[in-house]
């Protein structure tokens, strides 16, 4: 898998625009795809979906040709982590959720490379704790580890990063690390040697959907409100991950399209319904895409956690949709196209879920 890697990349930097990118950018994700499926499950290749939709997510700005490359890196770093040995599952992680970030600052304006900077610092300092638990081993390496992809999620008490980074930089520049950034940490979840007790996961989760909540309900800018609701969705990923590890990346899937377009939408207006698409698809509105996911998380927190946990989640599910709503009726309406994709693939991969959903059971039982 990683031979052609090198040879993309040097070949993205010959052709770094128009015609010639998109086409090695295609060829990269195909092979990715093809990866997938022959690992005997094919539907797995639906999983590259955000990735594949994020660059034609990002509306505008001088770096805006670089987002094929970075969700690229992005989709070889999660199958890096899968790999078995640590020196890849390392550099995975760090592929699979800095490249993403490096797009904060695709419109080079001076607030988005400040949220740049600042993004870094977290990342780089996620990325090493991730590096040393997987050196270290043993308990105190998985601590190590689930601290750094905590942090690099924006749980609590490590989450005021996402608002800060997300109300500085342009909207544009939002759209990769909003869905691929928090995709690839929660893949990390599942894929990394993580051995967390229920009796610390669970109680983060709480927390972090709860500072989420009071976050966004009190912000005014869009961009800090999406901010704290990718707090809230982290929340529900770590509640994921303490109930069944195999759905947290899945919740995050959903959520993943639906974040990516609203920050599309931000940047670059569509029509008003695509916004209220995607912000139902946020709270878990049937059959919208992230109606499947929460319904599982609620029952599997009723199962496994008691009808109390599963009450709380569904609280913070119902809290969330003021401030959503508030958000989409506050939203500018324009001739964009863009959120378009956005909201049709939620809608349509949400009426067909049990149709496709079903296929993947068996590989997410398995795991």
């Amino acid at each position: 898998m990683m031979w052609p890697l090198p040879f993309y990349v040097a070949a993205r930097k010959i052709g770094e625009r128009g015609a010639a990118a998109y086409a090695l950018d295609a060829a990269a994700f195909a092979y990715a795809a093809y990866l997938l499926a022959s690992s005997g499950k094919p539907l797995l290749a639906l999983l590259l979906t955000p990735y594949l939709l994020a660059p034609a997510l990002v509306p505008r700005g001088p770096l805006r040709d670089y987002s094929g490359l970075a969700s690229a890196l992005s989709i070889y770093g999660v199958l890096l982590m899968a790999s078995p040995q640590p020196y890849l599952e390392a550099l995975g992680f760090a592929m699979a959720v800095a490249a993403p970030g490096a797009l904060i600052a695709v419109s080079l304006d001076i607030g988005s490379v400040d949220a740049l900077f600042r993004y870094f610092v977290i990342s780089t300092l996620a990325s090493s704790l991730v590096v040393a638990g997987l050196s270290i081993g043993g308990q105190l390496g998985s601590v190590l580890i689930f601290s750094g992809v905590a942090l690099e999620l924006g749980v609590f008490p490590a989450f005021y990063w996402v608002p800060d980074v997300f109300g500085r930089s342009a909207p544009e520049g939002l759209v990769l690390i909003s869905g691929l950034g928090k995709l690839g940490a929660t893949f990390a979840l599942m894929l990394l040697p993580l051995d967390v007790p229920i009796y610390i996961s669970t109680p983060l989760a709480a927390a972090t959907m709860l500072v989420g909540n009071l976050g966004a309900t009190t912000s005014r800018d869009p961009r800090r409100l999406l901010g704290f609701a990718s707090v809230l969705h982290a929340g529900m990923a770590l509640l994921a991950f303490a109930v069944y590890k195999p759905l947290a990346p899945l919740l995050m899937f959903a959520d993943a399209i639906g974040a990516m377009g609203l920050f599309s939408q931000l940047s670059s207006p569509g029509p008003r319904w695509s916004t209220y698409v995607m912000v139902l698809n946020q709270v878990g509105v049937p059959p919208l895409l992230g109606f499947w996911p929460k319904l599982a998380l609620f029952l599997l927190t009723a199962e496994k956690l008691g009808a109390l946990a599963a009450l709380y989640l569904l609280a913070n599910i119902a809290w969330s949709i003021a401030y959503y709503i508030r958000l989409a009726s506050s939203a500018e309406a324009g001739g964009g196209r863009r959120p378009l994709v956005s909201a049709l693939t939620i809608a349509i991969f949400g009426a067909s879920a049990p149709l496709w959903l079903l296929q993947l059971l068996p590989f997410i039982l398995l795991h």
